[in-house]
């Protein structure tokens, strides 16, 4: 993409712009693989109802992409990098589309099908459950030690 849209601006390969760019995606990558971890980390678990995950620059990183795929969509023409006549070949495109349709099939049937699929939230009583098999230990630790200061004090 970097390529097409500075093609397509006019900027010389020793501008300051190219690097900056870098930089610029950088950054915003390096916030947006953070947010989409901590999204990714508390799906379906009672912190994720408690400190929701907003995904400010990965909305602003998909946004500058629809962006500049936009500007490189309309100035293809007369830069000479593209030869639009020549048609693609199967080999080319159908991998990147069996690819991308099975990716999407998987996401709807593990999103929406699958017994035990991923919801944004849990319910209260879902909460209850899932501390009551896997807090169970830590309750009761956590009781002995608040009677333990209760005996200190």
């Amino acid at each position: 993409m970097n390529f097409f849209v500075m093609n397509a601006m006019l900027i010389g390969p020793k501008h300051f712009f190219p690097v900056a760019r870098l930089l610029l995606w950088f950054a915003f990558g390096n916030v947006g693989f953070r947010e989409a971890w901590e999204d990714v980390k508390t799906w379906n678990t009672v912190e994720r109802k408690d400190n929701p995950v907003e995904g400010r620059h990965r909305w602003l990183a998909a946004g500058i992409i629809i962006t500049e795929a936009l500007v490189a969509y309309k100035y293809r023409y007369g830069t000479g990098n593209l030869i639009l006549d020549a048609p693609t070949p199967t080999y080319i495109w159908a991998p990147w589309v069996v690819v991308i349709a099975s990716c999407f099939i998987y996401w709807v049937y593990l999103r929406f099908i699958a017994e035990g699929r991923t919801k944004k939230y849990i319910t209260p009583e879902e909460a209850k459950a899932l501390t009551a098999k896997g807090g169970e230990s830590k309750a009761k630790s956590a009781g002995k030690a608040s009677a333990q200061t209760k005996k200190n004090k």
